[in-house]
Order: C-alpha cells, then structure tokens, then sequence
C-alpha cells in the first residue's frame, strides 16, 4: 500500500474517549468480563498503540518499560498528549452539524446519497 504519516498538529489537538461496559443482560457475562480483561491487559493495550490510539495505561507502561521500542519510534511523542482537548458533548455535535453542511463546498465534491 502507499506510505502514510502520522502527523499531528502542534495545536488543536483533540482527544476522544472510548468507553466500554458489560449488559447486565449479556448472554455470556463471563466471556464479557475476559474481554474486558484482555482489552486492558499490556497485550491489549499495546494494540491499541499499535492502531495509534492512546490506550488508558499508557503511562504505566511507559514507567514499566513495556512498549517496545520499535512501537514507541513510530508514535507520536508522550508531549503531544498532555494538552489534548477533549470537545464536550454540545462541542461534537455543533461540529458534525457544520460539517455535514459545509463538506461539499469545502471539498469541491457533491456527494449524492441513496
């Protein structure tokens, strides 16, 4: 495939959350619970670096020496996240809106949907 970067920008930059939960309901509870467990687990959380997302452990395997250093090479570094932003609620929805509105214009493209 062709070569990409990951750039981040030296201000402006956004965070975003992820949050997960099991169903009371869930017909396997257990297997949610090992997932769960997985999920934060160094292995997990290493793949989520790997996806350059910025797992919730972070740190703690930055201070453990646990991110291996091939992985840390290609990310970005530990500085950039310390200012994130991260938009309320009101802030994403203010932004989709005007997106969704502008896109077209601002991309030179018109974009049909079924």
């Amino acid at each position: 495939g062709p070569a990409i970067a990951v750039v981040v920008p030296p201000s402006g930059v956004l965070g975003g959350v992820y949050a997960e939960g099991i169903s009371a309901f869930a017909p396997h509870v257990n297997a949610a619970k090992l997932w769960m467990e997985f999920v934060y687990s160094d292995v997990g959380q290493l793949l989520w670096l790997k996806g350059y997302g910025h797992p919730i452990r972070y740190h703690d395997l930055v201070q453990r020496k646990v991110i291996p250093p091939e992985l840390a090479a290609i990310l970005p570094p530990a500085e950039v996240y310390a200012n994130a932003a991260f938009p309320s609620l009101l802030q994403l929805e203010t932004a989709q809106k005007l997106i969704a509105e502008q896109w077209d214009a601002v991309v030179k493209l018109d974009i049909q949907s079924d």
